[in-house]
């Protein structure tokens, strides 16, 4: 018989024996073969044909026998096949396959890895010679991505995974849909990124595994061999699910696909002793979680029938001992029957010599050892099992790496046996060793994360505490830990219970932590960190307060120690804590602090967090020249943020926030300097994280709009048509990640106003000065941002609006003004208010009512202007008095008014305290913090809704409208500017056609200078002829039309109120005249009042009347201490002599005749004689304040960047300038006994009062 008709013969008892599974058509197919081959001469062309069909033939009985002689038998012939067959020949390539195949499942049964090593040998060369159209290319590939994963579960060398993982990934477009391999490689894929999840923890790998194992169960027939193998390895991806999220349907899940698996797995199969072995493991893991002694005790069973599956030296035969060694260690925990405890040492023991200490598993084994070991040790007493436990603990710590996963729970174990091992058992300091555990798994958590992990150690730590009393050495450091951990779990959850508890628990340590205890800085800084991020997100400026005072404490001590590994560290939790207050304050100060603590912790030989150093040193510094514009700083910030880049792998969070941050100031450098180089630069930095940036990361919507800004920058400079486009572009993208009501569309609508007004001043196109000008509109009212960024984008919309005379001028006047009473009004406390209106906003804006006006009155609406005019000025005392008046009026109606009252100023103070963010924390704690904001806006909300259902306070808390405003008017017309108030009617213009605002400036300026300059002994007469002029010309430019009007509407002698602006407040409208024979003077004409606010006067006369009755007039005079004594307590004793004896009278004088002396008094009294400013008495916030007389020096004269912000009691009389002491006794004695200002001006004798001097005083209010 020739070889073709034997090979035929044989193929037929193969092909029958595949159909039937007859033994005795295969084995004869094998005799027929041997046969023919042992007699081919050893240069035979048939001899390698033979062989391969010989191979074929014991690789078929394998399949069903799963016997190593089989295995073997088809490795010899099969690699002597390979000996004649050349990478030319046809058959080399699934030759080749076959035989790496066979070497793969060999090294599974012996473990030999230079098994693997060959086919992956093989299977390089026959890829790289492989055609790409070759029939066979698919199965090479397979098997060698196979083959590489199975190295890499040897070795470890991340190489080999990748390589394994693009391999797959290429033999998976070679097997498109409908290709009956299409679900092996599915399955073999999703196998090798699950181990790539278990390798690096990207979460994304696990979904992606997850979704291909899916794919492979929907096209593989439950009748496949390989569904079992499926099965197992989507039940492995469930697993690590479970191990992530804790959700115990995971487990559950993964422990069905394994019971279907091994229904469908026959005993012979290859995949049968894994899938016994990870269905125990996972049974084992739910009864850690369940206890149901019956997963247990399966458990146990499935192990031990997987071990039977396998051969002594099989490749994974090592972790089916660990498991079970690990579940009889369990089981011994609950029955304590010996014959466990001992089975479970055999078994780990055989695992480790399996297992040798270049494994990347044997570490895993490692700590199942020392357990089994420690555990015999406390069952039997044998020193000899502990002396091996840490014998092997601190070799394994000393070889295993840091950056491990399992160095961590290494540690634990290592605690676990010195524990044991040093300290006699039940003694009283095996908590200290307990807290080497404890302290371990914490360093665990911060190092891999895990919630479970973390409440299991927070349970450690409360264990600790019951058994430790205050005094015991180690109750502090267990206390500071437990602070820490329950910190850490609040980071996590938003717990704020974890949070306040972390408080308290380091207020406690800090009690039992005297200076020079060794945890004192430990428990001071704690409590610092911890209340600075409770401030952060909830905002109580308490809690900043304190954290400085406890950051600032460590810092102090360790002053003495600067070489302490910790006080870099300290330096920059301190600086840390200082720009907190500066990004809620603004104090420049602040930051210099930050700045100058972060370059000490920088320059420390000791510091060990440069990068997080140089950070928050280039934030601070960045944050500083935006305050002075000091390039040196900026250049600083650029420096550092690009030193500390290369520190972070390129896509840390961290290195992302850099990264923006580092952009940003290059693009304000370009702002700067004009540079396009720093502009360029910003834009790749910004780019490069968009690459980088995940698609659904929370911050890149905003670095979109920041790249934005820098492409229309650059489009600007070259005027460039496509980068406009571009910058709009990018808006867009950023505006479509936005969810709806995003704090981010604020910048968004501020970049349209400056991109469509830039296209406007290239193109002349009025289309896109309207749409800036609809995006000013959206700005103004943008949502979720602060009162602060509406009013600065109103104002821009305000000057925008002028600069291109755009109609919605008014409405942009209207917005601005109600946006700054809003923004005044947010302000926690008055002082604070005062501070942010001089500070800033009047700063900049000084003539926002007065614009407002004219803009009204040039629309023809003399209603609007008179409201715009009344918001705009007197803004400070209008807030405070219009608040006290209404809730003081509310808490007298009835209970439920009073609780109305409580609530809404509770609210107020808590919405003003938030409105600067701090920048810090993007994570679950942002979204806490402005959670939290949003319910107190809405509790805001509802409490102010219900002013309407209480009759009279309708216009809560709102600027009063003209209907109301013209009630000022009830005791004689008021003047506004050129507007006259009646009780009756519309108000009436007055055109002052020869009054402009340059005019009043420079007779303002004149008026000062001849007092200034005349101010002299003897220089009576000359200062009263240059004051005529002055006089004269406010006369004929502001007064004489408004007399003129006024004698048409009220006679002569009647009183009228002057409510003067911005440089008008300080001339003495009650003066002016035109000082000519036969002509009336204003003294003359009208009795003169002034006031701040036409509301001002209307809360004035509403005063409860019934109250003010029903209490005795008080009253106090305050003499301030000075050199000229005498003359001060010659007054008070005037005044004292004056007052009526019907009212009680006290003085403050001498050493507490000071502001704050003074302060104080105007809380008890009603009537004052005072020394003091109108500043001072807003800031005092005065209780029930009557009258004044403030007879010092300029007493009301309002602060030069704020004029009208004067007012304070119901009547005050004070000072315009300079005042004689001998004019201010005349004068007083002359008030008090006629109890009216313009009676006394004139009554007194004027040979000794000259004429400024009777002049010099101004009555306000009602």
């Amino acid at each position: 018989m020739d070889w073709g008709s034997l090979s035929d013969r044989a193929n037929s008892l193969m092909s029958s024996y595949n159909q039937t599974l007859r033994g005795e058509d295969i084995e004869e197919a094998i005799r027929i073969l041997s046969a023919w081959y042992s007699g081919l001469p050893s240069g035979s062309e048939n001899r390698a044909a033979c062989a391969n069909s010989i191979g074929l033939a014991f690789h078929m009985r394998l399949r069903h026998s799963n016997s190593i002689d089989d295995l073997e038998q088809a490795v010899h012939y099969w690699s002597i096949a390979l000996e004649s067959w050349t990478s030319g020949s046809p058959y080399y390539v699934p030759l080749v396959v076959n035989l790496g195949g066979m070497l793969r499942r060999r090294f599974e049964w012996q473990g030999k890895l230079e098994d693997v090593e060959r086919a992956i040998m093989m299977y390089s060369v026959a890829t790289s010679s492989c055609p790409p159209d070759s029939p066979y290319r698919h199965n090479l590939l397979n098997n060698y991505a196979l083959a590489v994963l199975s190295r890499f579960e040897q070795t470890g060398d991340p190489r080999d995974l990748d390589l394994s993982i693009q391999t797959h990934q290429e033999c998976l477009l070679l097997r498109p849909p409908g290709h009956s391999s299409r679900f092996l490689t599915l399955s073999n894929l999703a196998d090798a990124i699950c181990v790539r999840y278990r390798d690096r923890g990207n979460v994304d790998d696990l979904t992606s595994a997850m979704a291909y194992f899916h794919g492979a169960l929907e096209i593989c027939s439950a009748e496949s061999p390989s569904y079992p193998m499926i099965l197992m390895n989507a039940g492995l991806a469930l697993r690590y699910s479970f191990e992530r999220n804790g959700d115990l349907q995971n487990l559950n899940t993964a422990i069905i696909y394994y019971s279907i698996a091994l229904t469908t797995c026959p005993d012979n199969h290859p995949t049968r002793s894994s899938l016994l072995a990870n269905y125990a493991s996972d049974l084992c893991m739910r009864y850690t979680q369940s206890g149901d002694i019956n997963d247990l005790e399966y458990s146990i069973e499935l192990y031990t029938n997987s071990l039977a599956n396998q051969s002594p030296t099989h490749a994974y035969r090592f972790s089916s001992l660990r498991g079970l060694a690990t579940a009889l260690m369990s089981r011994f925990d609950v029955y304590g029957v010996p014959e466990d405890l001992d089975l479970a040492i055999i078994h780990i023991a055989s695992s480790m010599a399996l297992c040798g200490p270049s494994h990347p598993a044997h570490i895993t084994v490692i700590m199942v050892w020392i357990n089994c070991l420690i555990m015999r040790y406390k069952t039997r007493g044998d020193i000899a099992d502990l002396d091996a436990a840490v014998e092997h603990s601190e070799a394994a710590i000393h070889f295993c790496p840091r950056e491990s996963p399992n160095y961590f729970p290494l540690l634990t174990h290592v605690n676990n046996a010195l524990s044991a091992r040093d300290v006699p058992h039940h003694h009283i300091s095996n908590r200290l060793f307990a807290m080497d555990r404890a302290d371990a798994l914490l360093q665990r958590y911060f190092h891999e994360g895990g919630m479970n992990a973390l409440d299991h150690v927070i349970s450690f730590y409360r264990d600790i505490m019951q058994d430790l009393s205050r005094d015991h050495q180690a109750f502090s450091r267990a206390l500071i830990q437990l602070a820490s951990a329950l910190q850490a779990r609040f980071e996590q959850n938003g717990n704020i219970d974890d949070l306040d508890c972390a408080v308290n628990h380091y207020r406690t340590a800090c009690e039992v932590c005297l200076p020079g205890h060794d945890d004192h800085s430990a428990a001071f800084s704690g409590l610092g960190n911890a209340l600075l991020l409770r401030y952060q997100i909830f905002g109580p400026l308490d809690d900043l307060d304190e954290c400085l005072v406890r950051l600032a404490h460590v810092v102090e001590a360790r002053a003495l120690a600067t070489y302490h590994p910790d006080y870099p560290k300290d330096l920059t939790n301190f600086a840390y804590a200082l720009f907190a207050r500066f990004q809620n304050q603004h104090d420049i100060t602040d930051v210099d602090l930050a700045v100058n603590y972060l370059q000490a912790a920088r320059d420390h030989p000791n510091q060990s967090e440069g990068r997080q150093i140089l950070t928050h040193l280039a934030t601070a510094l960045s944050a500083r020249y935006d305050e002075r514009e000091d390039i040196d700083d900026l250049q600083e910030s650029i420096k550092l943020f690009e030193t500390a880049l290369p520190m972070f792998v390129p896509n840390n969070p961290h290195a992302l926030h850099l990264r923006r941050n580092l952009a940003r100031s290059l693009q304000k450098m370009y702002a700067k300097r004009q540079t396009i180089e720093d502009l360029n630069a910003a834009i790749a930095h910004f780019e490069a994280y968009v690459t980088i940036s995940p698609e659904d990361h929370p911050d890149l919507p905003h670095t979109l709009i920041l790249l934005a800004s820098c492409r229309h920058m650059r489009a600007k400079a070259g005027k460039d048509d496509d980068g406009f486009r571009n910058a709009l572009l990018l808006l867009a993208a950023a505006s479509g990640k936005l969810p709806e009501a995003h704090p981010c569309f604020f910048p968004v609508y501020h970049l349209y106003i400056t991109i469509f007004g830039d296209y406007y001043r290239l193109t002349k196109d009025d289309s896109f000065l309207e749409k800036a000008f609809q995006y000013h509109q959206l700005a103004s009212s943008a949502p979720g941002v602060h009162t602060w960024d509406h009013l600065t984008a109103a104002l821009r919309w305000r000057t925008d609006a002028n600069v291109f005379h755009h109609r919605s001028a008014l409405e942009a006047y209207k917005t601005s003004i109600k946006l700054l009473d809003r923004h005044v009004m947010a302000t926690p406390t008055v002082s604070g208010r005062y501070k942010a209106l001089l500070g800033g906003i009047l700063r900049d804006t000084p003539s926002l009512a007065a614009d407002a006006t004219a803009c009204a009155i040039s629309a023809g609406d003399l209603e609007l202007a008179v409201e715009l005019s009344e918001q705009g000025r007197g803004l400070l005392w209008s807030q405070m008095s219009r608040f006290r008046a209404t809730i003081n009026d509310l808490r007298a109606v009835d209970d439920e008014g009073c609780r109305l009252a409580d609530e809404f100023e509770f609210l107020s103070a808590e919405l003003g305290r938030r409105q600067s963010d701090s920048s810090g924390i993007k994570t679950a704690t942002e979204t806490l913090r402005r959670t939290q904001q949003e319910e107190e806006a809405r509790q805001y909300r509802q409490v102010s809704s219900q002013w309407d259902a209480v009759q009279g306070f309708a216009h809560f808390l709102t600027p009063m409208p003209y209907n109301e405003l013209r009630a000022a008017a009830i005791a004689g017309p008021v003047r506004c500017d050129a507007i006259i108030i009646t009780k009756i009617g519309p108000p009436r213009l007055v055109p002052l056609p020869d009054a402009s605002l340059m005019g009043i400036a420079t007779l303002s300026d004149d008026f000062r200078n001849v007092l200034r300059n005349t101010a002299g002994v003897g220089e009576e007469k000359m200062r009263e002829k240059q004051l005529i002029p002055v006089f004269r010309r406010l006369w004929d430019a502001a007064l004489a039309p408004v007399v003129e009007v006024l004698l048409t509407i009220v006679p002569k002698g009647s009183r009228v109120w002057w409510c003067p602006t911005s440089k008008l407040t300080s001339l003495p409208i009650h003066a002016a005249g035109p000082y000519r024979k036969g002509a009336s003077n204003i003294p003359n004409v009208y009795v003169s009042s002034y006031t701040p606010t036409l509301s001002a006067l209307i809360r004035s006369r509403r005063q409860n009347a019934s109250k003010v009755a029903s209490n005795t007039p008080s009253f106090v005079s305050i003499g301030q201490s000075k050199p000229n004594s005498r003359t001060v307590e010659a007054e008070l004793e005037l005044v004292k002599s004056l007052v009526p004896p019907s009212m009680s009278c006290s003085e403050v004088s001498g050493d507490e005749g000071t502001v704050s002396g003074a302060i104080q008094a105007l809380k008890t009294n009603s009537w004052q004689d005072l020394p003091l400013r109108l500043s001072d008495i807003i800031q005092a916030e005065p209780e029930n304040p009557e009258f004044a007389f403030l007879s010092a020096c300029h007493t009301a004269v309002g602060d030069k960047n704020a004029p009208d912000e004067f007012s304070g009691f119901r009547g005050v009389i004070g000072t315009m300038w300079a005042v004689d002491d001998t004019t201010a006794h005349l004068m007083v004695k002359e008030f008090y006994g006629a109890m009216a200002l313009n009676k006394a001006s004139k009554a007194v004798d004027k040979d000794k009062v000259p004429m400024d001097q009777r002049v010099v005083f101004i009555h306000i209010g009602a």
